[in-house]
């Protein structure tokens, strides 16, 4: 059995050496996992961020820029960094054992069909491509993929074109193959929307598409054989823009919150959380630091008022962001401050004015007028407002109920709840 392992190795390398990569890293999980002892969906999450794959780092407790688990601030932070290599990285990590055994099943079977045909590196080449390529878009959909799966239906689309061309793999690669993998492309699409499984449909597709796009190409026998060819390896250029914008997020507004947790300058790290709050109105931790930012540039803390309320209006659960609320409404020292300040808590909260002014303790007239030191030395806003303890003080419930109801979808790419996908 050892021999005839050993001679399909050496007649297949290539597509043996990529299968072998993924068994080696999702053996490599599981040692760290038993090392560690460590196990649950956390663990596994943080063994596959330990070795190398892109993830949301929301279950990752050690990492520097998690500091509260109520509500973190969630986010591809290493690619960010700019750690780009953690794309391919992931597409050899797999999410179970089912996953892994699938996906090695179909490259094996697909692989021994197209490395006879193709040269060495030429074969190396378009598997690496295809599985970085195939990744990228699940990344602007703020998706965390792990697995070959694009990587395959590369192998896939590539296949139905040298079907054309070569009889052999005609005889093995038929009809009903085809229709088989056309029909799990589809299955895997409606799995996913109606939240069986959580599938990389993006990569899969754009794997798909690859393959069938580098299949045309390595046959065309026309005139302009040789001008298809050079456009498509030119294209590949494009790799460089597309990971660099995958690093950069400029739509994504938790990149902005990133952004700002690395600048010094008071002024563009409040530019920073502006643009970040627009774009996600659903994250608190942006909205909270971004008042209390605003606060050291305020004598009078009227703007930061105003951007604690909008994000409490958008984030109706966030308790710690209804104590930062009392802490800038202690500033306001003269009536025509407090007029001044609950007309603006008027003017965000509309027809639930009364409720919200209730759960604020604003309604009474013994508010406690108190000197809260907002800034540290460093001019970064104190980590005990931004990561208060949940015991540290009781928060009046509101009424009615709905004041707590998030209007934000937590599916959402721009929320705090993101998953991986297979």
């Amino acid at each position: 059995m050892f021999y005839s392992f050993r001679k399909i190795c050496a007649k297949y390398p290539v597509t043996a050496a990529y299968i072998a990569v993924a068994i080696g890293l999702f053996t490599a999980v599981q040692i760290y996992r038993v090392k560690n002892t460590s196990y649950g969906a956390e663990a596994f999450d943080d063994a596959l961020w330990k070795l190398g794959a892109v993830q949301p780092l929301v279950f990752v407790h050690d990492h520097p820029l998690i500091k509260e688990k109520g509500y973190p601030t969630g986010g591809p932070f290493d690619l960010w960094a700019g750690e780009w290599w953690r794309i391919l990285i992931s597409g050899f990590h797999h999410g179970g054992i089912l996953h892994l055994l699938m996906n090695c099943l179909a490259i094996g079977f697909l692989g021994r069909l197209i490395e006879p045909v193709m040269r060495f590196w030429v074969y190396a080449a378009f598997l690496i491509l295809a599985t970085f390529i195939s990744l990228l878009p699940e990344y602007y959909f703020a998706h965390y993929p792990v697995g070959l799966s694009g990587g395959a239906y590369a192998m896939f689309g590539l296949l139905i074109y040298l079907r054309k061309t070569n009889a052999d793999i005609a005889a093995v690669f038929t009809e009903r193959e085809i229709t088989w993998g056309c029909g799990w492309l589809i299955l895997c699409f409606v799995l996913t929307k109606f939240n069986i499984m959580h599938i990389a449909n993006a990569a899969h597709l754009a794997g798909f598409l690859y393959g069938l796009l580098a299949g045309a190409v390595l046959i065309s026998r026309s005139r302009f054989a040789g001008t298809f060819r050079f456009t498509f390896i030119a294209a590949h250029l494009l790799i460089i823009p597309c990971t660099y914008l995958i690093c950069n997020p400029v739509w994504n507004g938790k990149y902005y919150w990133y952004l700002a947790r690395h600048e010094n300058n008071l002024e563009q790290r409040i530019a920073y959380l502006k643009q970040g709050m627009e774009l996600a109105p659903g994250e608190p931790k942006i909205g909270a630091e971004l008042a209390l930012s605003l606060y050291q540039t305020e004598t009078v803390p009227m703007n930061s008022w105003k951007i604690i309320l909008q994000s409490l209006n958008k984030n109706r659960s966030y308790d710690k962001g209804v104590q930062i609320a009392r802490l800038i409404w202690g500033q306001f020292d003269s009536d025509k401050q407090k007029a001044n300040a609950l007309k603006i808590a008027r003017n965000v909260f509309g027809n639930e004015s009364d409720d919200w002014l209730e759960r604020l303790n604003l309604d009474s007239e013994t508010i406690a007028q108190v000197e809260v030191p907002l800034t540290g030395e460093s001019g970064f806003p104190k980590e005990e407002f931004l990561f208060l303890k949940e015991a540290g003080q009781q928060v009046k419930p509101a009424k009615p109920k709905d004041l707590y109801a998030p209007p934000v979808d937590p599916r959402s790419p721009q929320s705090a709840v993101e998953g991986v996908t297979l």
